[in-house]
């Protein structure tokens, strides 16, 4: 019974975390993939993101100085004047016209080629197909892009959390480690330079230091994802087929902070920037 109850706490730790790596990816797709507009930095700067934040921040010092940066823009910053000045950036660093300060695709950090479309970029293609996925406007943006990556991340992180929240620790064991893997082959290969690319820019209004908060979120979800993946297959192994509560109860306290995310969540996947489409997975066609 002890036991049990261990397990069942620990899930609950463990849903908070992947319902807030479910959220900031999506946060960070949306940012990275559409010209901002009033919608996504009301999201950037709500109750919500700051909370998730804090739950995934430990002590990683980068994720604490973008919890005190989101601070310090919702103290200091109203969101009408912070927006012309983030177009503009978002624009110079994703959009152009003039050659891009630094390219937000993973193929020319491993190859130092300028090309957009690469092997590697097929190789990206091939993952999200053996998930059943591919991009929505396909050929138009490299499948490697920092957004599209990010979106694939979320996707895979919703699974993850059913699985938990159903009680099958095999597959989730299964997504999380198929999620790490793609975390460091496919994030952690180059988002550390692009950071330090983007922090070079000329400006540091707010897409440096978000593009260097994905990358010290990357290396934290790595972490979690390989301790999180040993959690549940050591659960797996102990309880073998057994029938499983797991997450938190329908009514609890966790449950309404959980509910609260979740409908925040739910509202950031409606929210459109413009350009959004191009970075957007959908379903293969049958």
């Amino acid at each position: 019974m002890v036991e049990a109850a261990n397990l069942r706490r620990e899930s609950i730790d463990l849903e908070a975390l992947l319902l807030s790596r479910t959220y900031l990816y999506t946060l960070f797709h949306k940012l990275l993939g559409g010209t901002p507009d009033e919608a996504v930095l009301t999201v950037l700067l709500s109750d919500e993101t700051v909370d998730a934040v804090e739950e995934f921040t430990g002590d990683n010092p980068s994720m604490q100085g973008l919890g005190r940066f989101l601070t310090d823009l919702r103290e200091c910053v109203d969101v009408s004047v912070l927006l012309d000045s983030a177009r503009d950036e978002y624009t110079r660093l994703f959009v152009g016209p003039t050659a891009l300060p630094c390219q937000p695709i993973e193929s020319p950090y491993l190859t130092h080629e300028l090309a957009d479309f690469q092997e590697n970029t097929v190789v990206v293609r091939g993952i999200y197909r053996d998930h059943g996925l591919q991009l929505a406007r396909l050929m138009r943006i490299p499948d490697d892009h920092i957004a599209t990556m990010c979106a694939f991340m979320a996707h895979l992180a919703g699974k993850s959390l059913c699985y938990l929240r159903e009680g099958r620790l095999e597959k989730l064991a299964e997504s999380l480690r198929d999620q790490e893997s793609f975390v460091r082959g496919h994030m952690l290969t180059w988002v550390d330079d692009f950071a330090v690319c983007a922090r070079r820019s000329k400006t540091s209004v707010l897409y440096p230091q978000m593009i260097e908060a994905l990358a010290a979120f990357a290396h934290n979800d790595a972490d979690l994802l390989s301790e999180a993946a040993l959690w549940a297959e050591r659960s797996a192994d102990a309880h073998g087929t057994q029938q499983l509560a797991l997450g938190a109860d329908v009514g609890s306290p966790e449950a309404a902070v959980f509910a609260e995310l979740k409908t925040a969540l739910g509202y950031l996947e409606s929210v459109r920037p413009f350009g959004i489409e191009d970075h957007e997975l959908v379903a293969l066609a049958v």
